[in-house]
């Protein structure tokens, strides 16, 4: 019974909606004029961490640290957060990312990129991370993207957030919004009719970037991503229902966190698990739990971003649905 529920949900996606790899080309005409962040999009959680290395990062906890090289797969199992490439993660239709910098030490990887993806242990390069993206863009030129940079490690004078923005502006160029003086301006149309199709969002105060403050477009502590910080999948549904019971303001994006954080016990109780196995059972309630919810959050139920671990096409298709339906009542 439940596998044919779970078919005839799957096959109503595929029908309501159409080329996920371009769906916001294909929104409604009406929404084409409403703020980015009114607009229910689909996100991924540590969205880089797809691969990592057995190298600890800076983020590492000092505990662990110790004992990395001993439990090495351990800690990978439960720091990997996605099993699909930033490419693999756009094709599907997901246009919010999560991501997490530090300073490249390793003077070999430093001449390819200044920095490194980090969670826990080190991953990719963000030069190669941000031009596989890129790629994408310019094969899709009316597909939006919003870029949360949100965590910084080891960054120092020589290397650090003017060098970041530098980076992310080099490889993007004029995708880049930089002529919205709000979120707001941040319609659909307004982007394509500026040819922009990168939102960054910087998680800094915009004195510590003092080299790119002559461009208005750049959205700095504008996200409003409340963490759960449970391992308890239950206690995770309870603060989601908390947050979206009351409307909350559109002049910032709202991320809901659709995904559990395991604590030490969990991982100790568990070690031969990995997060993956408990992604699963979150992301179907997270499924079940986004159908009942509508596109913008001004309205109670309303959502903007949504993110999880291990996204997938049946996850994405769930959220971008949400921007085809209007529930008058829930």
């Amino acid at each position: 019974m439940t596998t044919c529920c779970c078919q005839s949900m799957e096959e109503e996606l595929t029908v309501e909606v159409k080329h996920a790899t371009e769906w916001m080309k294909n929104l409604p005409r009406e929404l084409h004029n409403e703020p980015i962040t009114k607009i229910a999009i689909p996100g991924t959680h540590d969205s880089f961490a797809f691969y990592l290395s057995r190298h600890a990062g800076p983020d590492m906890d000092a505990n662990l640290r110790r004992l990395h090289v001993l439990i090495s797969p351990i800690i990978k199992n439960w720091s990997i957060t996605q099993n699909l490439t930033f490419a693999e993660q756009l094709y599907i239709g997901i246009r919010y990312f999560d991501l997490r910098v530090c300073r490249t030490t390793d003077s070999k990887l430093s001449t390819k990129s200044p920095f490194t993806f980090t969670h826990g242990l080190l991953g990719g390069l963000v030069r190669e991370g941000l031009e596989e993206i890129n790629k994408f863009l310019n094969k899709h030129p009316k597909e939006i993207i919003l870029l949360d940079f949100n965590h910084f490690y080891d960054f120092n004078d020589q290397c650090g957030h003017e060098q970041l923005i530098e980076l992310i502006h080099e490889i993007f160029g004029k995708k880049i919004c930089t002529t919205a003086e709000t979120i707001l301006e941040c319609t659909l149309n307004y982007l394509w009719n500026n040819q922009q199709q990168v939102i960054l969002l910087y998680e800094r105060n915009r004195d510590q970037c003092s080299a790119y403050m002559d461009r208005i477009g750049h959205f700095f502590q504008i996200c409003q991503s409340p963490w759960p910080n449970t391992p308890r999948t239950d206690n995770l549904f309870l603060f989601l229902d908390e947050k979206v019971s009351v409307p909350r303001s559109t002049t910032c994006i709202n991320v809901i966190q659709g995904q559990i954080t395991p604590d030490t016990a969990t991982i100790q109780n568990n070690p031969f698990s990995s997060l993956e196995t408990h992604a699963r059972e979150t992301n179907r309630r997270l499924i079940e739990w986004l159908s009942l919810r509508q596109r913008d959050p001004s309205l109670i139920n309303g959502v903007n971003v949504v993110i999880c671990d291990f996204a997938d096409q049946l996850f994405a298709d769930t959220v971008i649905k949400l921007n085809h339906k209007n529930l008058t009542s829930l």
